[in-house]
């Protein structure tokens, strides 16, 4: 196999770890020689061993003297696990191919340095692909914000609910499941409150062939009227529930909140209610690097319009609502046509019989879709 395609082996392999990994980047790795695979291996969940490990491991001593194909800068720091670069040393691979370097402020290069030093030729790909398979990582470690990621899921005529307010089920099962496929790769999900109120959901990912990481649920309800009997506030002990609401509504309410392990934290109002950036950045120092925004559309809608969307995903369903339905997006405040917030499709994808549309900012780069 060719250098390229071994590369392209790599990036497939990280795909494994896709709905696993969060807050962890994806990363695949390939111990190779002369042309041909001596092991493989890919960073399936945080605080477990990283992929250069797993390939390292399984080429055992047949590593020495040949390369080591990596999607990802290898770490050179302790963190959950020990330092890969010194495991590569240990190896005796004489060189290494890396997809990009890593944007942590702990790598940006020395990990190639600290190896280049040791005699080991690193040769660097910086191929855009390995940047847009860790979007999330990328983002987070470049702003200090999570990826913000807006899922929504409509009709042909973009209504996401009945004008009573009923929305289940506007799509069907297969993008139902895709949806907590988003919901893992992610690491986070945020609603706001009356999505709570209305749908009372638990916002966890169900039903993968691999175990998801536990999802961060985050609830923006500036007047904390969430009640300690839902779902989503009796779930808290399994997994994380964050709530933002206003300095004022923290009045003693919170308590009966905090009892069933939900954490109440403050954030400045906005002329819509919360400040946005406050909480993307709170969530940011929280180590979240990618965030899920089901809901409602007014929730999405703020976001939008901030210019705070980093990637949407609408999800269609062949049903049609009508104009009494509740639309997806609400008021952007666009008079003219050319006012209109504009995005370009990356992908689309027929999902059970459902349409997936899978878009970006315009002004991003232009995202090219490889198939594993």
């Amino acid at each position: 196999m060719q250098q390229d395609s071994m590369m392209d082996l790599a990036r497939c392999l990280a795909e494994r770890g896709r709905y696993s990994v969060a807050p962890n980047p994806l990363v695949g790795a390939v111990v190779a020689r002369d042309g041909s695979v001596l092991s493989e291996g890919w960073h399936s969940r945080a605080g477990e061993d990283h992929a250069e490990i797993v390939a390292l491991n399984g080429a055992g001593g047949t590593a020495r003297g040949h390369t080591l194909y990596v999607t990802l800068e290898p770490c050179n720091h302790y963190g959950r696990t020990p330092p890969c670069v010194e495991a590569i040393l240990r190896s005796g691979i004489s060189r290494v191919v890396v997809g990009h370097l890593d944007p942590n402020p702990k790598m940006r290069g020395r990990s190639v340095g600290i190896l280049r030093d040791a005699g080991v030729e690193v040769e660097v790909a910086a191929d855009p692909v390995f940047e847009w398979q860790n979007e999330q990582y990328f983002h987070h470690m470049r702003t200090g914000k999570p990826f913000v990621h807006i899922k929504l899921a409509a009709t042909l005529d973009g209504r996401i609910a009945a004008a009573g307010g009923d929305s289940k089920w506007v799509t069907g099962e297969a993008a139902r499941r895709r949806a907590h496929e988003l919901r893992a790769e992610a690491g986070a999900v945020l609603v706001g409150a009356n999505t709570v109120r209305t749908d009372d959901p638990m916002l966890t990912a169900r039903g993968l062939p691999v175990p998801s990481p536990l999802i961060t649920r985050v609830v923006l309800d500036p007047h904390l009227t969430i009640s300690p009997e839902s779902e989503l506030a009796r779930s808290a002990g399994e997994a994380s529930v964050l709530v933002f609401a206003s300095q004022a509504a923290l009045d003693g309410r919170e308590t009966k909140l905090e009892r069933v392990g939900v954490e109440v934290a403050a954030a400045p109002p906005s002329e819509e209610g919360l400040d946005l950036l406050h909480v993307l950045g709170e969530l940011g120092e929280r180590g979240i690097k990618g965030l899920l925004v089901e809901g409602g559309g007014e929730t999405a809608t703020r976001f939008v319009r901030r210019g705070l969307a980093d990637k949407l995903t609408l999800f269609y369903a062949p049903k049609l609502l009508g104009s009494e339905g509740v639309p997806m997006i609400g008021a952007l405040r666009a008079t003219k046509v050319a006012e209109s917030l504009r995005f370009s499709v990356s992908e689309v994808e027929k999902v059970g019989d459902d349409i997936a549309v899978t878009l970006y900012p315009v002004g991003e780069e232009e995202r090219v879709h490889r198939a594993c």
